[in-house]
């Protein structure tokens, strides 16, 4: 009797123990190798963009008839960057993308997102893009492969996808791993 009430007295910090053995390993592993954070393989690298037609919005967000024009970015290494107001990681990398945006141009696309909200966004964080794309359905970011907000993607001077980075791009990221291969795919 005295044995069984023991193991009942302890079975809760036995339990605990054991899930911070495990969850201790687990780290420690991680710890070891160490994965490429936000590196999520895609189809899309290699390939030409997307041929899909992303509805333009002027500096005001007034959607217009215009498609956005990736002609204009022919020879030249650029950027697009999927985001939205209501992102918070997307607050996060605004810094970035403003610095990135005095590197290389960059096309933004709204991704289900207010008018108003965007203009917002731009008003407290500024607007690096040369370009701003409409996607309030998602359709756009589907055929882009982006599994969420916000998501980078780097082209290189024939129209193809070099890069991706999917997550708020941060400074050690962009310092060690985009403006590098910016630079080797810069001409």
């Amino acid at each position: 009797m005295k044995t069984r009430s023991f193991v009942f007295r302890f079975l809760p910090l036995i339990i605990f123990s054991f899930i911070v053995i495990i969850l201790g390993f687990f780290l420690f592993e991680l710890k070891q190798t160490p994965a490429k954070q936000n590196i999520l393989k895609s189809q899309l690298i290699g390939n030409k963009i997307p041929n899909v037609i992303i509805q333009q919005a002027d500096n005001n967000l007034i959607t217009n008839d215009k498609e956005l024009n990736f002609e204009k970015y022919k020879n030249r290494v650029f950027a697009v960057n999927f985001f939205a107001s209501w992102c918070a990681p997307c607050r996060i990398e605004a810094p970035i993308i403003e610095d990135l945006s005095k590197i290389i141009p960059i096309v933004g696309i709204a991704y289900k997102d207010k008018p108003i909200d965007t203009k917002k966004f731009f008003e407290e964080f500024g607007n690096p893009y040369d370009q701003i794309g409409i996607d309030n359905s998602g359709k756009v970011a589907i055929e882009w492969g982006v599994y969420g907000v916000p998501e980078t993607f780097l082209i290189n001077d024939k129209g193809e996808i070099f890069y991706r980075h999917a997550g708020p791009l941060l400074y050690n990221t962009f310092k060690s791993e985009v403006l590098p291969i910016i630079k080797s795919n810069k001409k």
